[in-house]
């Protein structure tokens, strides 16, 4: 099944928004998890241990979390700074496509460079990784997207960077450009025109982070790089979005500038979820809130 065809119905099946991301450090490991390996501290963790200790972890989260997760999203770097860690990050997909196989894994992991080792990308995360798909940072241009895309890997998704969460971002993504524009305006309108061209409109996504704080006027709530975004896309691309729970963004006025039906918006919580001493209570619980705001409630299966 296409990608944003099997989000949309496992949103509607389990009532959910909620992206979950798999984000995991070392020094967070639970005390649980550490006394099933024999340790007392993370530090008694040796490296040939690491991808092993990871993995089992992530797999409980996985477990606690799966029924208010309408999708999984691994952020690569965690994992790959881990001895051991990309193979885990592979068995961590490959249980979850066997166990939950209606949820669907995205792959946090950014990528952007010429066109040939953008494809190397390509192969590595489709088919050694095994997700479903994954973003990319368009700001190299086009060919960030065209070669991503692939017959071998139909259904896909490919989402871009639009206006990202991180308030570093901002002094780049909210520049204004010669014609008017703001820099990430003109990057997402590029990302609905190459998706468009290259043929994978119907999966392709942008990453635009949650209503925050403003950091421009007497506002107490900037949400208007949302609405904004809707205005130029529609519901052409879904949007992937965090800065949620730990990144402090505001659920209600996220959920009211960008949602517009089942598949249209997946909202990303990972330090609070799987840091969390309950994984499986916290991610209910940031269920509950997301749906709090929806204007009508999915219909559960």
């Amino acid at each position: 099944m296409n990608f944003r065809a099997a989000l949309t119905a496992r949103q509607i099946a389990v009532n959910s928004l909620l992206c979950v991301g798999l984000d995991p450090l070392l020094e967070k490991v639970p005390q649980t998890v550490l006394d099933h390996f024999g340790c007392r501290t993370w530090e008694d963790i040796t490296e040939e241990l690491q991808g092993t200790v990871v993995l089992y972890w992530m797999k409980g989260v996985v477990d606690a979390t799966a029924l208010y997760a309408s999708m999984f999203k691994p952020q690569r770097a965690h994992w790959e700074a881990l001895v051991g860690g990309a193979e885990a990050l592979r068995s961590i997909v490959a249980y979850i496509h066997e166990k939950y196989p209606d949820i669907p894994v995205f792959l946090d992991c950014k990528r952007g460079d010429i066109d040939r080792t953008q494809r190397q990308y390509r192969d590595a995360h489709f088919l050694l990784d095994g997700v479903d798909g994954m973003n990319y940072n368009g700001y190299m241009g086009s060919d960030t997207l065209k070669a991503l895309v692939d017959p071998k890997y139909p259904g896909r998704a490919l989402v871009g960077l639009g206006r990202t969460s991180n308030p570093a971002a901002w002094r780049v993504q909210d520049r204004l450009l010669a014609d008017v524009r703001i820099v990430w305006e003109a990057m997402v309108r590029d990302i609905l025109d190459w998706s468009t061209e290259f043929g994978v409109l119907e999966n392709a996504g942008v990453v635009m982070g949650a209503a925050h704080k403003s950091p421009y006027t007497s506002e107490p709530i900037y949400s208007r790089h949302l609405v904004k975004g809707r205005e130029i896309v529609g519901n052409q691309l879904w949007f992937l979005i965090p800065g949620i729970g730990t990144q402090s963004g505001f659920v209600e006025e996220t959920v009211k500038a960008a949602y517009m039906g089942a598949g249209s918006i997946a909202i990303n919580s990972s330090s609070g979820i799987i840091f969390a001493d309950d994984p499986g209570a916290a991610a209910k619980k940031t269920r509950d809130e997301i749906n709090l705001y929806i204007p009508y409630y999915l219909v559960a299966a």
